[in-house]
């Protein structure tokens, strides 16, 4: 997600026909945990689940294997102020906040924060609105950097995961709050906009120049007709495995289509693969995330407003090699849900439901990877 939240080049759009329908499985016992509107999550190398809660100011660490609540992190003085994004790198934390918006679209406010995984405790914050960088969206860690992006990856902000000093800045002309992926593996850093004509950009982690910039575009006849012409497609969210990039676009390939489309990218030519379409079984409403494990690439599908209310949606995995459907996940049978944040292992994959089922109090829901059966509901 950014400055370049990821990256991609236009590729023959894929059909997909066959999906595997979600598997049904009595959930295993779980300790309650208090989420007040849950967002970002992210797992750590001991097992644990930290998950961003925007309406309490702080964090809630989870042991995954269980669902117990290991920890309740919630310090307004801390920088948590409405937390848009987490990572986690080793023993440190990192939370991005930054998203509150004022009525002209823009913010105030830019605060990292980094937490000693094994203790919980502040290591420090840093207040990138010092230098110029606020509505922060995104954070992506690895040994080395920490990357964040804001104002949608308009600007990106490179932090020294040792010390917590800023390293470089990147800035663009955007101030406005919206979302836009970043994401790195340590060599390389990929930066999704929504709204940039550049698309995708890929930096050099260590010398942060560009690499490749990646733009999933569309042929499409103007509103007022004649001959088709590029359209690009907005992407918004980034992810990477071992071979791919993904890039969760806000357009689709046909306006005939309700949502949004991904896009497959080599990750060292970053030659665009493919780009897959949004018939009626996946990328319905407002896309949320998405997250590769190396085999599989998972898409949260955001929710739609019915007259009932605003109702969820769905996660849809795609298969990492040839971006094959393999199922679709319909969380809480899509009552009273609002998936937003994922994570997985490879093994299980965890999503956060800001409507949390019938208790519609947020939760995080853990599904099996290789049948899509739940297994447990981690709800407060």
């Amino acid at each position: 997600m950014n400055l370049a939240r990821t990256f991609v080049t236009l590729g023959a759009a894929l059909t997909i026909s066959s999906a595997s329908s979600l598997m049904t499985s009595s959930p295993a016992s779980a300790t309650s945990a208090a989420f007040d509107h849950p967002g970002a999550i992210a797992l750590d190398g001991d097992g644990h689940l930290w998950i961003a809660n925007q309406d309490r100011f702080g964090v809630t660490e989870v042991q995954a294997s269980t669902g117990k609540v290991i920890r309740h992190v919630n310090a307004k003085a801390d920088g948590f102020i409405d937390p848009t994004s987490i990572a986690v790198s080793g023993n440190n934390v990192w939370v991005v906040s930054g998203g509150v918006e004022q009525t002209n679209g823009t913010s105030r406010y830019g605060m990292a924060t980094e937490l000693n995984a094994a203790s919980g405790n502040l290591v420090r914050t840093i207040n990138l609105k010092k230098h110029g960088v606020t509505g922060l969206s995104a954070v992506s860690a690895d040994s080395k950097h920490v990357w964040i992006s804001a104002d949608g990856g308009d600007q990106v902000v490179e932090l020294s995961n040792a010390t917590g000093r800023i390293v470089r800045v990147f800035r663009g002309r955007v101030k406005f709050v919206e979302s836009g992926g970043i994401y790195s593996d340590g060599r390389h850093v990929w930066i999704s906009s929504l709204e940039s004509s550049e698309g995708m950009i890929e930096r050099s982690a260590r010398s942060g120049k560009i690499i490749h910039v990646i733009t999933p575009m569309k042929m499409e006849v103007p509103p007022g007709g004649g001959s088709k012409v590029p359209t690009y497609l907005g992407p918004q969210f980034v992810t990477a495995g071992e071979h791919y990039v993904w890039t969760g676009n806000d357009g689709a390939t046909s306006m005939k289509l309700n949502g949004g489309s991904v896009t497959q990218i080599d990750i060292t030519t970053g030659k665009i693969v493919r780009t897959i379409d949004t018939p009626a079984d996946r990328f319905l409403g407002v896309m949320r995330d998405i997250v590769s494990d190396g085999t599989h690439v998972w898409i949260v599908n955001g929710s739609v407003s019915t007259r009932y209310g605003r109702r969820g949606n769905s996660v849809t995995e795609l298969n990492d090699a040839n971006g094959s459907l393999v199922r679709v996940v319909h969380l809480h049978n899509g009552i009273y849900s609002d998936p937003f944040g994922l994570a997985s292992n490879g093994i299980d994959v965890w999503v956060v439901d800001q409507g949390g089922g019938t208790e519609g109090i947020g939760s995080v829901l853990e599904y099996d990877v290789s049948t899509g059966a739940l297994v447990r509901d981690i709800h407060g």
